[in-house]
């Protein structure tokens, strides 16, 4: 009878020794799946950080030229620009004969009628 206690015991402590192990290795691969996903979260982190600072060089560059456009448009559109302009299409300035004269009578009769 002695012996089946005996065996009684060591069953038990397998057992014990199986719920343990098989805890152990819970834990271990709990432990393993959320150091991965704390790297994931970190690496994308990383990453995010480089895509703000890459955004905000492109949006320095673009204000720079937006701010170059400008001026060039600026100076486009001044009246020395648009004359210097014109002239190099064959523009003039008008002479006496050029300038046609409407007297002011017939435009307020036509306006009137």
């Amino acid at each position: 009878m002695a012996k089946s206690g005996t065996l009684g015991a060591r069953q038990k402590i397998k057992k014990t020794k199986k719920a343990v192990s098989g805890g152990l290795i819970l834990l271990v691969v709990l432990f393993v799946g959320l150091a991965l996903g704390y790297l994931r979260v970190k690496a994308e982190g990383i990453r995010l950080g480089y895509e703000i600072s890459w955004n905000k060089k492109e949006t320095e560059e673009l204000l720079k030229e937006n701010k170059t456009l400008r001026s060039e448009f600026m100076k486009a559109i001044s009246a020395d620009s648009l004359e210097g302009t014109a002239m190099e299409l064959g523009f003039k300035f008008p002479t006496q004969e050029d300038i046609v004269y409407v007297e002011q009578k017939h435009i307020l009769s036509d306006k009137m009628e």
